[in-house]
């Protein structure tokens, strides 16, 4: 069943296309300008609320308190990962496979969600079936329509993404998604 929270959750992680977006629209040295200062910015806000009660109130309250999952709150929020797997994929890859890993990271994460506590009846580990498979899809639709990407570790790059999202890795998928995409990409297209 999808709630109202995970529809503010995905909407938050559906903004973040700005990244991938800016990314292809510029150049490295342009977004990773924005990128590791907001990340720093970011990250120290995100440690703070640990060790500061008013910061922590403040930040349950009024900012991500709602849409933060459980798993999140003793430790650093997905966003937090986000922003510093965005960096390492710019990077770290060229430029079409880094924008295609961070379009799987959003795009395809967000269609895995909504299908599958949508739809999901099949359960796999802690995940669904058919959230794997609307994951496993919609990556293969990116890397075979963005531009200037082999199609052939494209598709293995999907496949495995899609393995690292269903699978009970224990770090935060924001950063092995696109960064597991990225490297069978790159490592592929030898």
């Amino acid at each position: 069943m999808i709630t109202g929270i995970e529809i503010q959750r995905k909407a938050v992680h559906l903004a973040t296309l700005v990244i991938p977006v800016g990314y292809g629209l510029t150049s490295d040295a342009a977004v990773l300008s924005f990128l590791i200062p907001f990340f720093f910015l970011y990250l120290a806000i995100d440690l703070l609320r640990h060790f500061h009660p008013g910061l922590a109130s403040l930040f349950r309250k009024h900012f991500f308190g709602r849409v933060l999952r459980e798993e999140e709150k003793p430790t650093l929020m997905g966003s937090t990962f986000f922003l510093f797997a965005s960096i390492l994929t710019i990077l770290l890859f060229p430029k079409p496979i880094a924008i295609a890993s961070l379009l799987i990271l959003i795009l395809s994460d967000t269609a895995a969600a909504l299908v599958g506590k949508g739809f999901g009846k099949v359960p796999i580990f802690r995940k669904t079936l058919e959230g794997s498979m609307a994951f496993f899809v919609s990556s293969l639709l990116i890397v075979w329509i963005y531009p200037g990407l082999d199609r052939l570790s494209g598709s293995f790059a999907a496949l495995g993404a899609a393995l690292i999202e269903v699978l009970p890795v224990p770090l935060d998928d924001n950063l092995t998604l696109p960064l597991t995409a990225g490297a069978i990409m790159f490592f592929g297209t030898g």
